[in-house]
């Protein structure tokens, strides 16, 4: 199995783990946890630890006390997902959904959901800022006001392809072959396949 299906294996089993506690104190607890750990480092939010942490792939975790490429790419895909999730009830519109709904995607069933002639203009600029980021703080920045801008709109998106997306983004190569991807789905117009499943 290849990396990105690792954690796109171990991203949606978190998920459905917090889908099936989400009406528990203990798992509103839990997404409360992840969110207060948007944009901050793994080890910032100690009570993250087991959340994000257990059950993770012995390859994924990292030995210098620094968040490996696994580590960061999972770990920020869960805190935006309880984010997204945020005013939202599970059982009626998830905000993670699991057909083929990525960051661009997602911005554009976002700006087609905007009546101005400038929003075409707009989403892609967000895309361009996002994939122009330095480091992962940046991403991390970028992306939690996307997602915000996604949640007001209850626009969803598939957490376990921006996990994978957010493990390749780190090296050169791989942000070339996601920034691809993001602007070929972005100007992929919407057909019946592509339809989201809980409009």
């Amino acid at each position: 199995m290849s990396k990105k299906a690792e954690i796109k294996n171990f991203v949606g089993r978190k998920i459905k783990f917090l889908q099936s506690q989400a009406e528990t104190g203990e798992g509103k607890g839990m997404l409360a946890n992840l969110r207060r750990g948007v944009g901050c480092e793994l080890g910032e939010v100690p009570q993250l630890f087991g959340l994000v942490l257990l059950d993770m792939p012995e390859t994924f975790l990292s030995r210098d006390g620094k968040a490996t490429k696994e580590e960061w790419a999972c770990y920020t895909a869960l805190t935006l997902y309880a984010l997204h999730q945020q005013g939202f009830d599970i059982k009626e519109k998830s905000m993670h959904i699991d057909e083929n709904v990525s960051i661009g995607r997602s911005l554009l069933f976002l700006s087609e959901r905007q009546e101005d002639s400038n929003r075409e203009k707009r989403a892609m600029q967000k895309l361009q800022t996002l994939i122009t980021s330095q480091d992962r703080k940046e991403i991390s920045y970028h992306l939690k006001g996307l997602v915000q801008m996604l949640s007001r709109e209850g626009i969803p998106l598939n957490y376990t392809i921006l996990a994978a997306d957010l493990f390749e983004i780190q090296n050169l190569e791989g942000k070339k072959r996601v920034s691809m991807r993001w602007g070929q789905d972005f100007y992929t117009k919407r057909n019946q396949e592509g339809r989201l499943s809980n409009e």
